[in-house]
């Protein structure tokens, strides 16, 4: 199925959940995740399965000082 992430179409497999998806794509668990505008929680990002066009924008923090 087809989803997109940051403005980038990826192909996932079925049951795909967020936690699955950070790590194919190589992001930590500290960021901020919107599924179609809604934030999720970090305790969500195990069990929340994506489904077909959803719209994903992953956030990382920025750090300053």
């Amino acid at each position: 199925m087809e989803i997109q992430v940051n403005k980038e179409v990826l192909c996932i497999p079925p049951d795909y959940t967020i936690d699955m998806l950070l790590k194919h794509i190589n992001y930590t668990h500290y960021v901020a995740v919107f599924v179609n505008g809604k934030q999720l929680l970090m305790k969500e990002y195990t069990h929340y399965k994506l489904q077909e066009k959803d719209q994903v924008k992953i956030i990382r923090p920025l750090g300053g000082g």
